[in-house]
């Protein structure tokens, strides 16, 4: 793909995930752009096409099927592909409209999908005409309407008008339908702030450091870092500032063993290192053996120390002893849907029940093997209670001499809910939706 189109990139990724939905859009569009001359500019560009087209994909298709003549569910995969990308560029980006539609029908010669020429150029124009507030208005069932109107699927909606107002259910879809914020950590390890700094301003990007924790700071951009020597060579990662939080609530000590129970691919055990300025001695597990390659990628690329690597499941496997354990166990993420574009496609209304055997038992096994004084921190990037609180409440008897340990630090207070544990809410703290409870196993 090095000399292709921004367009064509957008389509050939796009493409891609449709064909194969167990690749995500993160991973195929940073596989494109690694590989392409796109300079940065049109490396946004295209980046807000695909992100952008991947979250409103629903509402697209509701827009699409108004006009398409036949069964638009069984139209190829290409031709959807092709009608999504123009009728984003119509209705989200400042595309003129006749580019729009132009250059979306001269990609079909392009991408060899020459036939759909005709349909592509009849289908975006009358696209163009459509008013979506008519075609919400013809939606008598109000959870239908919303589904199309901000693009999430009916039963996540239904889920979560059962315990919230209506405008935070609607506050929430309009986090998860922007491009999130972009947050850089500075590697304390390898640069000294004024260096970092130095290079941002070098590189012509606007930050602003975190008051929260120091060595994060918001960026304007990310495709201009992303593929610098500096980013190679360790200096900083991409990570957003509520995992950063539960990170932080570990509090690693020097001298001290940690397990990074569920560590791929590793940005809050690269985090936790960096915290204990590289005197931890941190052990990074993962059942995954294909994921544990991001992790030591992670550790090669900035320069970790006292970081071993294992392939061990949580949940059967016995862990090292330790003094301090972060379980950031596999969850439905539904905290980190404005970061993640095609998560909410992936998922399904009866994931939380295989999860949750799965979260329990990674914590009642890793619990073993907490020393006697030890931490646990329970941490998901879900806003589902199941996983949360409620699991939390299941099986806290279970343990055995398990206390619950409040966030106490003064600057998290409004992070905080009412029973101690760190829980961010992205509609209301602008962030990820995080949850990391304290688990303290007394004496």
């Amino acid at each position: 793909m090095a000399n292709t189109t921004p367009r064509e990139l957008a389509y050939r990724t796009l493409l891609a995930a449709e064909r194969d939905s167990s690749r995500y859009i993160d991973d195929l569009l940073s596989e494109a752009l690694q590989h392409s001359t796109l300079d940065p500019r049109d490396k946004r560009w295209t980046m807000e096409l695909v992100y952008g087209t991947t979250r409103m994909k629903l509402q697209l298709d509701a827009l699409i099927q108004v006009v398409f003549k036949g069964r638009y569910r069984k139209a190829q995969h290409a031709v959807k592909v092709l009608l999504r990308m123009g009728a984003f560029q119509l209705k989200y980006m400042q595309t003129a409209e006749h580019a729009a539609i132009n250059e979306t029908v001269n990609l079909c010669k392009q991408v060899k999908q020459n036939q759909a020429r005709g349909l592509v150029n009849a289908i975006l124009r009358k696209i163009q005409a459509l008013d979506l507030n008519q075609l919400l208005s013809e939606v008598s069932n109000p959870i239908a309407r919303q589904s199309i109107e901000t693009s999430h699927p009916e039963w996540l909606l239904r889920k979560w008008s059962e315990r919230y107002e209506t405008e935070q259910v609607s506050a929430l879809c309009k986090h998860n339908n922007v491009p999130p914020r972009i947050w850089v950590r500075h590697n304390t390890l390898h640069v000294a702030q004024a260096e970092f700094e130095a290079y941002l301003t070098r590189e012509e990007v606007e930050f602003q450091q975190s008051e929260l924790l120091e060595t994060f700071y918001e960026i304007d951009s990310a495709a201009t870092l992303l593929y610098t020597a500096e980013f190679r060579d360790g200096w900083f990662s991409f990570q957003d500032i509520a995992a950063g939080l539960v990170a932080s609530i570990v509090d690693p000590q020097a001298d001290e063993i940690i397990v990074d129970a569920c560590a791929a691919p590793g940005g809050k055990m690269a985090f936790l290192s960096e915290l204990s300025e590289g005197k931890s001695t941190i052990i990074a597990c993962d059942a995954s053996q294909k994921r544990l390659l991001k992790v030591n990628q992670n550790v090669h690329r900035l320069g970790l120390k006292q970081i071993d690597v294992r392939h061990l499941n949580a949940a059967s496997d016995e862990l090292p002893q330790a003094h301090r354990i972060l379980l950031d166990v596999p969850c439905s993420g539904t905290g980190v849907l404005g970061r993640r574009p095609d998560a909410r496609w992936k998922k399904q209304i009866t994931d939380s029940t295989s999860l949750i055997k799965i979260q329990t038992s990674i914590l009642k096994n890793s619990w073993k093997s907490l020393r006697p004084g030890g931490l646990l921190v329970y941490a998901t990037c879900t806003l589902e209670p199941e996983e949360n609180w409620d699991l939390i409440d299941s099986v806290l008897d279970q343990l055995g001499n398990a206390e619950l340990e409040s966030v106490a630090v003064e600057k998290l207070k409004p992070y905080v809910d009412e029973r101690g544990a760190l829980a961010t809410l992205p509609w209301r703290h602008g962030m990820d939706g995080m949850f990391a409870v304290k688990i303290r196993k007394i004496t």
